[in-house]
């Protein structure tokens, strides 16, 4: 495989899809565990949302192709600075929810509108220990959000390794447009290992 061939000159190369979801088909409702609550973005928590993309995506394919966003807090928190800058698309704080436990955020969905008109999905992340159910109710309030506002279609893009991911929106009716390659160089490979900045990283997927 691609992906084999070009991990010994520290190139890691993975598929992702790109997806959409046309509104008017949404029909689930969000259904959020006992304990959490869904509320509108804070500016004021970024370093609270930061922490949490950074603990969600440790140890997963998507920290590797995405090591310059995803490699610590800080990197977390400028990608999220980017988005609000509109470097992802015009940023929809309208839209954009974060998932609270005990007032603690614990998740969070970054909502964005694309040229086109689309909505698009470009971050959801729920802790690993708050998963089960959240994830989902957190996407399906910010897709609620966009058709209540009128908008036709919301667009998203994942890892095709990420088969928990492409499973979630795939059964909330998310259709698989094409896919397109990703390819970085996080570092080389040692003991099996990404060594991305001085960091060891993970080989999945």
């Amino acid at each position: 495989m691609l992906e084999r061939l070009l991990e010994p000159f520290g190139v890691c190369f993975r598929w992702r899809a790109a997806m959409a979801l046309r509104l008017a088909d949404l029909t689930e409702r969000a259904s959020l565990p006992a304990g959490y609550a869904i509320v509108p973005w804070n500016p004021a928590r970024l370093d609270e949302v930061a922490a949490v993309d950074w603990q969600a995506y440790r140890r997963t394919i998507d920290a590797i192709l995405y090591w310059r966003y995803l490699r610590s807090p800080t990197d977390c928190r400028r990608m999220w600075e980017e988005a609000l800058k509109g470097r992802f698309g015009l940023f929809d704080a309208e839209r954009t929810r974060l998932l609270l436990h005990d007032d603690r955020v614990c998740g969070d969905v970054l909502c964005v509108v694309r040229p086109s008109g689309d909505g698009f999905i470009g971050n959801l992340a729920v802790l690993p220990e708050h998963r089960g159910g959240t994830g989902k109710a957190l996407l399906l309030t910010a897709l609620w959000a966009f058709r209540d506002a009128g908008f036709e279609r919301v667009s998203l893009a994942v890892t095709l390794a990420n088969q928990r991911a492409y499973r979630l929106y795939t059964a909330i009716g998310f259709q698989r447009l094409y896919r397109f390659p990703v390819a970085t160089r996080p570092g080389p490979l040692v003991d099996g290992h990404w060594r991305i900045a001085g960091r060891s990283g993970t080989r999945v997927g």
